[in-house]
């Protein structure tokens, strides 16, 4: 075990330079790691954070929207509590999250600036969707194609992308 891992505590200071000691992550018995939610959209900047730290999120998320996506299933158009096509706040919330660690990832890289940032973290999600979605097209297992669900991938992307954005320029 590095020096740095205590057994019950991990402090963010030895892993996230320029942190205060105080913030502590702690290890539950399970050993899943938890952390503030409110802390790290207010207090870490994403400069500060290893590129490692930065990206681990973004590829996990995305991992998780590629399986779903691609794992056989049912037909679309869902109807959950009353509302006609749920999938598509699925989709749209899915892609939300994901451009929004994605934006904050891709604005912690020196010289970049938030514009750019917005608009590759915008364009990367939605060419995801419709890539994902026309790799459904061709699954003949239960999978379906349907431009709303691009539709709400890329609407997802961009909501997510513009509150990212807020965030980092309230910082």
């Amino acid at each position: 075990m590095p020096k740095h891992f205590s057994r019950r505590h991990l402090t963010l200071s030895r892993l996230v330079p320029y942190t205060h000691t105080s913030h502590v992550l702690t290890l539950s018995r399970s050993h899943s790691l938890t952390v503030s939610l409110s802390y790290l959209l207010t207090q870490m900047s994403p400069a500060s954070v290893s590129p490692f730290l930065r990206w681990l999120p973004v590829f996990l998320w995305g991992l998780v929207i590629l399986v779903l996506s691609l794992m056989p299933g049912g037909p679309g158009n869902m109807i959950l509590f009353g509302i006609p096509h749920f999938d598509k706040i699925g989709h749209f919330g899915m892609y939300a999250v994901w451009t929004f660690l994605f934006f904050r990832a891709l604005a912690g890289n020196q010289g970049m600036a938030s514009t750019w940032a917005f608009w590759i973290s915008v364009l990367t999600g939605a060419l995801t969707g419709v890539v994902l979605e026309f790799g459904q097209l061709y699954m003949h297992q239960g999978r379906s194609f349907e431009v709303a669900d691009m539709v709400a991938n890329a609407l997802g992307a961009g909501v997510g992308a513009g509150f990212s954005w807020f965030f980092r320029k309230r910082q």
